[in-house]
């Protein structure tokens, strides 16, 4: 199986955003690499799966809020307070799933996961792009959460619960960036 195509990335980046060590105590498969696919679903491993991927996805949008707070000068100034409030929101979630995980003995570092989220969000060009990839990447774990949460409800209720619950805070993500900038296109691809 051929491997993610690799992300065409902006010259003038710190070098320390593609540092795989900065995601500790995640482990980040190699550029040009796919992660392993999840184990199954009705396996306490493979909800563990689901729970490190949905957790590596939240960590992932936590830093792309505040690096484009930084990073876009075209975003004016209530945009960018709307992505440093989504990155507490972000790490609220982030620590509802590490909890989870710590609960059920699952080791966030136990397989890699991939930054395709995070390189794809580093190559946004302008305020508008970057919202717009954001509120399709939202979107799509929003649809993902609630899957989960219907499928592990017989599984793990604890884990379905919760997963339904992040996907419920989505919907006010994705609602704000049409705030902003209503005349974004649907979802792109990650």
């Amino acid at each position: 199986m051929a491997g993610p195509p690799v992300i065409a990335l902006p010259d003038d980046l710190d070098p320390e955003l593609l540092d795989p060590g900065r995601w500790a105590p995640f482990v980040v498969a190699p550029v040009g690499t796919r992660a392993p696919r999840p184990r199954g679903l009705h396996t306490p491993a493979g909800v563990g799966d689901r729970l490190r991927t949905a957790a590596f996805a939240e960590i992932q949008a936590r830093d792309a809020f505040l690096w484009a707070a930084d990073r876009f000068g075209d975003a004016l100034p209530p945009v960018r307070t709307a992505w440093r409030r989504l990155a507490r929101a972000e790490d609220k979630h982030l620590g509802w799933l590490l909890a989870r995980m710590a609960e059920l003995g699952e080791d966030p570092a136990a397989r890699p996961v991939s930054d395709q989220l995070w390189r794809s969000l580093l190559a946004c060009s302008t305020a508008a792009e970057f919202w717009g990839h954001m509120a399709g990447a939202e979107d799509w774990g929003r649809e993902a959460g609630e899957r989960l949460g219907g499928r592990l409800a017989d599984v793990d209720p604890t884990s379905g619960a919760l997963f339904a619950r992040i996907a419920e805070e989505e919907v006010g993500h994705i609602e704000l960036a049409g705030r902003f900038f209503p005349a974004q296109p649907g979802r792109t691809a990650t």
